[in-house]
């Protein structure tokens, strides 16, 4: 039964170190947009519920997991579907900062994503643009939301541009792995983002994370997570305190540790120490 109502609950903050963008979490019941334009893309993922969108001529109910790209004044308009409600996050992003950000990854300067088609079946862009509007809104590891963010970029320029950005080949870098594994495992207390992290070695991100990824299968970021869940795990089998292993290995809160503990092993730190005592 659809919803009458055009009741709402958004949030906005502006997210400085995502390329300045205007970054929106929104609950939508019965709403309805009218054509209209923006002066920013818009980068949009559904998080639950069902939205009619029209873009240049296209319509598409987009569902939970859908990416929506629209550019910078490209007319648009949406309203709810199926039940009346729908969950989305949304960055809002100006063409001169997407280029700037393209230099700073070390790809072509492009002021437009060129998207083949506004509507984007796409988990792992899904996911990362989600990962980037999470992140920033409870200003979590700011090392993850860059990785997120890179990662969101290239994936949009390399799969779903009409004109895909020439992206050089992965190629193997091992030296540089090597010492950017040590630096991680080095310290497991460093709090770097992937542009500071590459800068060390004088790289672009884009070759770090691409050659990191190519030789170990994981992001410099998931690397650090890995090393220090690895680090706890020996901690916690010689009966150290849970609360203070989540703090040695370089975890903000309790809470944190926790839930990446808990992500990489299936289990707490509680019942993973359990079971050697």
């Amino acid at each position: 039964m659809r919803t009458a109502a055009s009741a709402r609950s958004i949030k906005l903050w502006r997210a400085p170190d995502v390329m300045d963008a205007l970054m929106l979490k929104g609950e939508f019941v019965g709403h309805r947009y009218p054509p209209h334009a923006h002066d920013t893309h818009c980068l949009a993922v559904v998080t639950g519920g069902a939205l009619a969108v029209e873009v240049s001529g296209q319509r598409r109910v987009c569902r939970r997991g859908d990416v929506i790209v629209i550019e910078a004044g490209v007319v648009h308009a949406g309203a709810a579907a199926g039940e009346g409600r729908w969950k989305m996050r949304v960055e809002h992003v100006q063409p001169s900062a997407l280029a700037s950000y393209c230099e700073t990854l070390g790809i072509a300067r492009r002021e437009r994503f060129g998207a083949k088609s506004p509507f984007i079946a796409d988990a792992q862009l899904a996911k990362h643009l989600y990962g980037v509007n999470w992140c920033s809104e409870v200003d979590d590891d700011r090392f993850k939301r860059s990785e997120a963010l890179a990662s969101a970029v290239l994936g949009l320029y390399a799969r779903h541009a009409a004109s895909p950005v020439e992206l050089s080949a992965a190629r193997g870098e091992p030296e540089l792995v090597r010492a950017v594994k040590r630096r991680l495992r080095d310290d497991l207390h460093m709090r770097p983002t992937l542009s500071t992290l590459a800068g060390e070695y004088r790289v672009t991100p884009f070759v770090l994370l691409r050659a990191f990824v190519r030789e170990t299968g994981l992001s410099p970021h998931a690397f650090l997570q890995q090393e220090r869940i690895r680090r706890a795990m020996t901690l916690l089998r010689d009966g150290k305190s849970i609360v203070e292993v989540g703090a040695w290995v370089g975890f903000s809160d309790q809470s944190h540790f926790t839930r990446v503990f808990k992500q990489q092993t299936g289990v707490t730190p509680k019942v993973y120490q359990a079971a050697f005592l």
